[in-house]
């Protein structure tokens, strides 16, 4: 940069050359700005002209019997923000220097925001340094400033004071409070990105996070947080802890006693339903510099897809262990079961018409078909599927079952309007299934009554419903319903249902049971309508 001294020469040359200005008129100051983009621009600047603002009125405090006047421009010369003594107002209210005017040559003459700007150094124009005689009263400081890491300049911070109390301090003092705004700027700047940089991770990871205060007001609550409580952020941040219902009180807990949660495992209700989240959590004590307590950090791991998959292990290898003991004991069982049938037809033939060989021989025929289910149970299902309409299916299943139905005073009631519904099945095997569903509900209800069958479906999948108003279950039976030798009637071997689910599951298919102790059983199948590999 040249000498100041030349700088102020160069500049007023310009002033009375190139402007052609007139040093003994008032410089006539114009508006550049409309109050639209001024106000876009204050608005990009607001975290510029807070700062600013905080350090000025603190060196104003110190120049205390200094009338002083502070203005502050963006990298273009325009004024954004201007406040300080009232005696010095006055004189530049004179001037007409309000926000969105232009610091320029060209109107303003020599002045130091133009000098400031143009050599991005700290310049100060005093007394009759100013081209305007009308100036030579003032002393004027200007700083450039920058609010990023590249150091590009943002705009300037002046000074204006009356020449009486120019001094080079004032100067220094204005480059002091530049270097801490700086200095200011660039911290907010790092803890916004700090901040985006930790919100970006809250966000983004599976886990629930949840930070709160000493007091338990909640500080932090991410979206997996809300999924897994139900309850949105905005609802919960700010709001105590122990609102939130399962989780509220053991982070209270920690806070209160200092003492870590690891890996507890926790049932979470979600807000205003009632399903079931299972969760592993840590709650850990926050603690600041000198190890006082100062809140608690809370981590909510979804495990609920790991206890279902973990559910549906246990079950394959169950069914698996069925079905090798079935295949064992079929080995062991079926060979002398076979001599025993045969030789009991060769008696039959001798003893025609002896009717406890007929009761032998019918119940080794039982034996054989529950061994034939037994190894049938927990293997891979095998499918004819084809294209078959579902309404045929229903009609021949509920003739096939009337005669049984009638004998225990039960009628059987389709519902079916659609004999065009074709689905992709195996026919005889979810004919099994539904003579299974129509045998229970009969079995149900020994008093006899109405079982209904109804038939529905959406674009993708057809339903079919058996329902009765039998015995009914209890919410445990149901979720038992579907376990190998489980059963709720007498004599029963809890087979039947466990191979209908398996072969409603080989289809893409699904079973659902809605019961009601006492009320009755409605048991509905699922089965896509177009084949799906």
């Amino acid at each position: 940069m040249p000498e100041i001294d030349e700088c102020i020469r160069e500049s007023k040359y310009n002033c009375k050359t190139l402007y052609q200005l007139d040093p003994a008129i008032p410089p006539k100051l114009t508006v550049g700005l409309t109050e639209e983009q001024l106000h876009s621009k204050k608005t990009s600047y607001a975290h510029v002209l807070h700062v600013v603002r905080h350090f000025m009125q603190k060196a104003i405090q110190y120049m205390n019997g200094t009338p002083t006047f502070i203005v502050v421009t963006d990298n273009d010369g325009y004024l954004l923000e201007s406040y300080g003594d009232q005696s010095i107002k006055n004189i530049v209210d004179s001037l007409g220097i309000s926000p969105g005017i232009k610091a320029e040559e060209s109107n303003m003459g020599t002045n130091s925001i133009c000098l400031a700007l143009k050599y991005n150094e700290p310049i100060a124009i005093t007394g009759e340094d100013h081209y305007h005689e009308c100036l030579s009263g003032v002393a004027c400081y200007s700083v450039p400033f920058s609010d990023s890491p590249e150091k590009t300049i943002a705009g300037t911070i002046s000074i204006m004071t009356t020449i009486n109390y120019a001094s080079e301090l004032h100067l220094g003092l204005l480059s002091s409070a530049v270097d801490s705004i700086e200095r200011e700027l660039l911290l907010q700047e790092k803890n916004q990105q700090l901040h985006l940089l930790i919100e970006a991770m809250i966000n983004s990871t599976p886990l629930g996070i949840i930070m709160v205060d000493y007091d338990g007001n909640v500080l932090e609550f991410n979206e997996q947080a809300e999924e897994i409580t139900g309850i949105c952020r905005s609802s919960a941040i700010g709001k105590e802890v122990k609102l939130l219902d399962g989780i509220g009180e053991h982070i209270q807990n920690v806070v209160r006693n200092e003492e870590e949660i690891k890996n507890m495992d926790l049932t979470i209700v979600q807000h205003g339903t009632n399903n079931k989240q299972s969760c592993l959590v840590d709650v850990l004590p926050l603690f600041n510099k000198s190890n006082q307590t100062i809140g608690a950090f809370a981590q909510l791991r979804d495990i609920t897809c790991y206890y279902a998959l973990q559910k549906q292990v246990i079950e394959s290898e169950k069914l698996s262990a069925i079905g090798k003991l079935g295949a064992g004991l079929a080995h062991e069982i079926r060979n002398p079961l076979t001599s025993i049938i045969g030789l009991t037809q060769l008696l039959k033939a001798d003893l025609e018409g002896n009717h406890y060989l007929n009761i032998i021989t019918t119940e080794l025929e039982r034996v054989k078909n529950l061994v034939n289910q037994f190894v049938s149970l927990g293997k891979p299902t095998t499918l004819n599927r084809e294209q078959y309409s579902i309404y045929k299916l229903v009609e021949e299943t509920v003739h096939l079952m009337n005669s049984n139905s009638s004998i225990h005073t039960i009628h059987i009631r389709s519902e079916n309007n659609d004999d065009s519904l074709t689905a992709f099945i195996d026919k005889s095997k979810i004919k099994q299934v539904l003579i299974n569903f129509i045998k229970n509900a009969i079995e149900a209800m020994p008093d006899g009554g109405v079982i209904y069958i109804h038939l529905t479906y959406d674009d993708n999948e057809v339903y079919v419903s058996v329902e009765d108003k039998g015995e009914g279950m209890t919410q445990e039976e149901i979720h038992q319903i579907s376990t190998p030798f489980f059963t709720t009637k007498e004599g029963g071997l809890g087979m039947g249902l466990p191979i209908c689910f398996d072969i409603v599951k080989s289809h893409h298919g699904e079973v659902h049971i809605d019961s009601k102790k006492y009320e009755g059983t409605t048991i509905c199948m699922s089965l896509p309508i177009y084949y799906n590999k």
